[in-house]
């Protein structure tokens, strides 16, 4: 067990506001926290809570991209600690509600977290995840913390030389008191982690693509 498994609820998977290719966008309240494995990662404080941003580069196609993210069954194999994950309801090809449980460390309970994910094009060729909490008849009762994501995003624009620019932005709500350290350290690990987790995925020959909306 290890500090990403506790910190994963916390910041739990995310999406991006309009960006042109290679924008810094240190405007709206985001801080440029620092760069690492070229990823550049961002903060900013949203009422009580910190949302996170990273902006790296993966190769590869959105098609692909997106199958890994609404794939569930290969969702152990790049995130840490993840005890459960499946697919509740496919409403359609482009809207799905997934369940996450995460293994926290003790004594903190375990975090669940219900949520729908929509595709959408917000350009020639810019495709667009956002994700939310909902609720879902589905859901198990469990003892688990609920947390509440209260939105993330995947804004992935293509570039030449089949690799896309992928920004990852995330705002959640763990539910329970989490220590700031740990807020701090996810500022700065937890985009680079998620972005460099896509990128070995990305490689796995296993991965199917997605239908992208027209």
């Amino acid at each position: 067990m290890n500090i990403f498994s506790l910190t994963l609820f916390i910041i739990f998977y995310v999406f991006s506001l309009p960006l042109s290719h290679g924008q810094e966008n240190n405007s709206e309240g985001w801080e440029f926290v620092r760069e690492r494995e070229e990823v550049k990662v961002y903060r900013k404080e949203v009422g009580e809570s910190t949302a996170f941003k990273g902006i790296g580069i993966i190769e590869g196609t959105p098609e692909k991209l997106v199958g890994i993210i609404h794939n569930p069954k290969r969702w152990k194999f790049w995130i840490e600690d993840l005890d459960e994950g499946k697919l509740l309801e496919k409403k359609s090809d482009f809207h799905f509600v997934f369940l996450q449980e995460i293994d926290a460390m003790w004594p903190v309970k375990n975090r669940e977290i219900v949520f729908e994910s929509i595709v959408s094009r917000v350009g020639p060729s810019q495709i667009l995840l956002e994700m939310k909490s909902v609720n879902h008849p589905k859901a198990p009762t469990s003892a688990n913390v609920r947390a509440k994501v209260s939105y993330t995003r995947y804004r992935i624009d293509p570039l030449e030389g089949n690799r896309m620019q992928v920004t990852f932005e995330n705002l959640s709500d763990p539910g329970g008191r989490i220590p700031n350290f740990m807020v701090d350290w996810a500022s700065k690990s937890f985009p680079v982690s998620i972005i460099e987790g896509l990128r070995k995925e990305m490689l796995n020959p296993s991965q199917e693509k997605a239908l992208l909306p027209e």
